[in-house]
């Protein structure tokens, strides 16, 4: 049964991924529309994040088997990147990284689900109980990553990215694309692609670049396109550095600081300006510990995987402004007052009703934001 519904996701992708994107958006204006619309919106968007990560996996089992083709009938190829190799290689080598990674998406997924449910069924004070135990599993689960990848960073997300994009795939291009493959077999014949063998990386013949670059007269402008990065033929473990003790000293406050903001909150109160200055102070030491260690280290600058999750975890720090006591004190009548203004305008208004509609889930749920 599993088997059928993958082969109609392989066969139907473009329309899996429509069907997708158009539920997603459905969660985005469900809430404020009727009694529990929240936890159906939240319930829905659930359950899309665990099918799409299903479906990324069909289609990149597919792409690798040469079972997809574009629009134009041409086999899909595609190339990891860094994070995919990177993750990829660590969840291949250890059974036990590849479960703690797949358990914190899990919580990653459903933490808002369980926040929703636990408030509507048992009321606030077990909601902070519920909150602080999914903080507490989620940390022991990225120090289990942290430990296990060898003391490196751990990133914000833990699963291999999506390679294929569904919205450029063709629905009925597999004989055409079967055909293909058997031409370029044919013509391939007397030169066939060779694997490196320090990279593992596949390279194709003198006369298969000829006839994918159309010709001598295209053959520069090909080659410069097929020009390999750094990155992409180095080792997959070196795509992130080893942290000294100082580098993992400040992974270890990032991943303690939501328990001692959650425990803060539950002394102190959620008002209380002291666990929001702990937090941020914390935040903020532990950034420039880790920016230091990287710094300090053979390399100048930061390679592309530690680069994107430095700047995911600057953009986090955003979060502070929705959560109170700053958001009550400074930022919700402000927003008040735009949802206000957007409310008697064409097009605006629909950005105004999203801000009435969110503002309570901002205020109300903690793993909205949680930035954890």
């Amino acid at each position: 049964m599993l088997q059928k519904y993958a082969q109609f996701v392989v066969d139907n992708a473009a329309q899996v991924n429509s069907i997708e994107n158009g539920l997603r958006m459905l969660t985005y204006v469900l809430p404020g529309r009727f009694a529990d619309s929240e936890l159906a919106s939240e319930a829905i968007y659930t359950l899309l994040s665990f099918v799409g990560v299903y479906h990324d996996g069909v289609l990149s089992r597919a792409a690798q088997a040469g079972m997809l083709s574009d629009r134009e009938g041409k086999a899909v190829e595609i190339e990891a990147t860094a994070f995919s190799r990177y993750q990829g290689l660590l969840a291949a080598q250890s059974a036990v990284y590849r479960n703690a990674a797949v358990l914190l998406s899990g919580m990653q997924f459903s933490e808002k689900l369980i926040e929703m449910a636990v408030v509507k069924r048992c009321g606030d004070k077990s909601r902070w109980k519920a909150v602080l135990w999914i903080e507490v599993v989620k940390a022991v689960l990225r120090l289990n990553l942290l430990q296990r990848s060898g003391r490196r960073m751990v990133t914000g997300s833990v699963v291999p990215e999506r390679l294929v994009d569904p919205a450029q795939l063709g629905t009925a291009a597999r004989a055409a694309s079967q055909q293909q493959q058997q031409q370029q077999a044919k013509g391939d014949a007397d030169e066939a692609p060779w694997n490196g063998q320090r990279s593992g990386l596949r390279f194709r013949g003198v006369h298969a670049v000829l006839a994918h670059s159309e010709g001598a007269a295209h053959l520069a402008a090909y080659v410069s396109g097929e020009a390999r990065h750094p990155e992409s033929v180095a080792p997959a473990r070196s795509l992130v550095r080893r942290y000294s003790m100082l580098g993992a000293a400040g992974e270890l406050l990032f991943i303690l600081r939501p328990v001692l903001y959650v425990l803060g909150i539950r002394k102190l109160g959620k008002r209380d300006w002291r666990p929001w200055a702990l937090s941020l102070l914390v935040e903020l030491v532990s950034r420039q510990m880790i920016r230091s260690d990287l710094r300090d280290s053979e390399a100048t600058e930061p390679r592309t995987v530690e680069r994107d999750e430095l700047s995911r975890r600057k953009w986090l720090l955003m979060y502070y402004l929705l959560r109170s006591p700053f958001f009550d004190r400074f930022v919700e009548s402000r927003m008040t007052r735009v949802a206000d203004w957007c409310g008697n305008k064409p097009l605006l208004s629909l950005v105004g009703a999203l801000i009435r509609d969110y503002l309570p889930l901002w205020q109300q749920y903690y793993f909205y934001t949680s930035a954890s």
